[in-house]
């Protein structure tokens, strides 16, 4: 089959070479770009996790990461515990994985430990000969979410016991994202763009948070190196190439890994089918983005439309499926958290 070349240095890019020497793609060269995250933590879910524990030592990802034990849903002014949901083993037995919290950095260590390509040597190769070039830097303009939220970031000191709590802060036409580090706690505020962050319309124990955080602006890829390669090759996109994730809907930050993933499983059944093997992938994987992108347009209509009674319905029913029965919760994000890629692309 024709060589891959694997454009970007992001977790989606080091996943894709990781999988792709897993199965013993010979030619396979990966092309370092500048990857600055909107913001320097993640959250990944089990469909995420279980990626990386088939391709890296799970006592690694271990050392690097937090596994909470629960998220909370608070009001974001007084604190009003609306909801608790069981993470930690709960969590692991229902879907066979962890969630783990883990700052950018220490996933990049995971992730990228091979030698580093040589830009220089190897475009001349790539322009000579029939590739496939995967794309995995941000390229789309900003979509509906971000055109709605400014997203503000927090770097709060290390707090052992809050460190294994995922909050969530409901405000009206806002939101928080709380959640720890092995290095830090990190307090992610998305505002509305025609609202300004106000301290005073959150709870005390994030409030300094509130006073410190700084706008976070989205970091598009503007190196040379696409514009070297000739693109009339076989191109794809994985990750945030073809769709933008959000922190409004956490657990998709870096759901390209299971682009990745389905990617080297396509090329690995087609061997020379190359055609083959890239219609099948996006087959399988248009679906699920699709379903990201309309869950992401609910959420922020959601928090942008819903007023005083609905807003109290809302939260009123959020609190009776957490609390009362679970099992309808849970089944409600099964289709996120246990989708599982090693087994199925369906």
């Amino acid at each position: 089959m024709p060589g891959l070349i694997i454009i970007g240095s992001n977790p989606t890019a080091n996943i894709l070479r990781l999988a792709c020497q897993n199965i013993g793609l010979d030619k396979l060269t990966q092309i370092q770009t500048k990857h600055t995250p909107l913001v320097p933590a993640a959250i990944l879910p089990a469909n995420i996790s279980r990626i990386i524990v088939a391709l890296k030592s799970e006592d690694h990802i271990r050392d690097l990461s937090i596994a909470p034990n629960r998220k909370m849903i608070r009001l974001s002014k007084s604190g009003y515990l609306i909801s608790e949901i069981p993470l930690g083993k709960f969590y692991y037995d229902r879907y066979g994985a962890n969630l783990v919290n883990i700052s950018e950095a220490s996933l990049q260590i995971l992730l990228s430990d091979q030698s580093q390509s040589d830009q220089q040597n190897t475009l001349e190769d790539i322009n000579a000969n029939q590739n496939v070039i995967a794309l995995t830097d941000r390229k789309l303009p900003e979509d509906t979410t971000e055109a709605a939220f400014s997203t503000f970031y927090a770097r709060m000191p290390f707090d052992k016991d809050s460190a294994h709590i995922n909050t969530t802060w409901l405000g009206q036409r806002q939101t928080a994202i709380q959640f720890s580090t092995k290095e830090a706690q990190h307090i992610i505020f998305l505002i509305p763009h025609s609202e300004n962050l106000d301290p005073g319309h959150w709870h005390p124990s994030i409030r300094d948070a509130a006073i410190t955080a700084k706008i976070q602006k989205p970091s598009v890829s503007k190196n040379s190196i696409e514009e070297d390669i000739n693109l009339s090759h076989s191109d794809l996109k994985l990750g945030s190439a073809w769709y933008q994730e959000s922190w409004l809907f956490p657990e998709t930050i870096h759901a390209g890994i299971e682009d990745a993933w389905v990617l080297s499983r396509m090329l690995e059944n087609y061997e020379e089918e190359t055609n083959e093997a890239l219609s099948s992938y996006t087959k399988y994987r248009r679906p699920r983005i699709n379903r990201f992108a309309k869950y992401t347009e609910q959420e922020t209509f959601k928090l942008l439309n819903s007023h005083g009674p609905q807003r109290f319905a809302e939260y009123l029913r959020l609190a009776f499926s957490t609390r009362f029965i679970p099992e309808i919760f849970m089944s409600s994000q099964d289709w996120l958290h246990g989708y599982d890629c090693l087994r199925g692309f369906r």
